[in-house]
C-alpha cells in the first residue's frame, strides 16, 4: 500500500513539473497535422450502442490559420423492445443507422493564457450519407411476421466552430470543440418497408434547420 501511495505521489509531482513547463508548439506556415476525433461518446440514448469518430489532417497558412479536411463515421443501433403480453412471446426489433461524411474547415488561433493553450474559432462545409435500417418487434401470437425497412439520404452542413488546443508536448496537443450548426439541410429518401412479400413505400420529408443545436466533440493531434 506505502508503495502505492509513493508511486501516485510520485506520478503527480512529475506531471505537476511537466504541465508547469513551457512548451512551444510545432507550429508555423507548412506544419501538417494528423488529427484523430472522437465525438459524441456516450450520447446515443437508452439501449443504444454505437461508435463516432473520425480521421483528418490539417495544413497551416501561417501559425495562426490552417485549414482542415476529415472523414467523419458514426454508426449507431439500438433495440426496440417487444414488451409481450400475457400468453404472447416477443421477439425485440432493431434500429441501425451509418454515416458517412466528409467536411472541411478554416480555422483562426489566438493567443492563451500560455503558450501550450491556443484557442481558435473557425467555419466549416460537411456532407454526409446516411443509411438507416430498421426490424419492428414481433409479438406473437397477436402479429404474424415481421416489418423490415431500409432508407438513406444525405445531410449537408454549415457550421461555426470554437475550441481550445492543449499541447502535451510540441508535436503533440489533445483539443475541444463546440460546432454550432448555422444551416443544415437533411434529405432522407423514401423509407421501403418489407414483410414476407409485401413491400410499401413511405414518403419521407426533407428539413432545413437554421442555427441548430451543434455537437461536441475531442481530438487527438499528431505535429509533423
Amino acid at each position: 500500500m506505502k508503495k502505492t501511495i509513493s508511486v501516485f505521489i510520485a506520478v503527480m509531482l512529475f506531471s505537476g513539473v511537466m504541465f508547469a513547463q513551457d512548451v512551444q508548439p510545432a507550429v508555423k506556415a507548412g506544419s501538417k497535422s494528423l488529427n484523430f476525433t472522437f465525438g459524441g461518446l456516450g450520447a446515443f440514448g437508452l439501449n443504444a450502442t454505437g461508435v463516432n469518430g473520425g480521421l483528418g489532417a490539417s495544413y497551416f497558412l501561417s501559425s495562426d490559420a490552417a485549414v482542415r479536411l476529415g472523414l467523419q463515421i458514426r454508426s449507431v443501433s439500438s433495440t426496440i423492445p417487444a414488451n409481450p403480453g400475457t400468453g404472447q412471446t416477443g421477439t425485440d426489433g432493431s434500429q441501425s443507422t451509418f454515416t458517412l461524411g466528409i467536411g472541411a474547415d478554416y480555422l483562426m488561433y489566438m493567443m492563451g493564457a500560455t503558450s501550450r493553450v491556443r484557442p481558435y474559432m473557425g467555419a466549416g462545409f460537411a456532407f454526409s450519407m446516411i443509411s438507416d435500417t430498421r426490424k419492428n418487434a414481433v409479438i406473437a401470437p397477436a402479429v404474424q411476421g415481421e416489418l423490415k425497412g431500409t432508407g438513406a439520404g444525405i445531410n449537408l452542413g454549415l457550421m461555426g466552430i470554437a475550441g481550445a488546443e492543449f499541447f502535451l508536448y510540441p508535436e503533440l496537443s489533445l483539443s475541444a470543440e463546440y460546432t454550432l450548426n448555422l444551416f443544415n439541410m437533411n434529405s432522407p429518401s423514401d423509407l421501403v418497408s418489407t414483410s414476407g412479400s409485401t413491400s410499401v413505400t413511405t414518403k419521407q420529408t426533407s428539413s432545413t434547420t437554421i442555427l441548430g443545436f451543434g455537437a461536441a466533440g475531442a481530438t487527438l493531434h499528431i505535429y509533423f
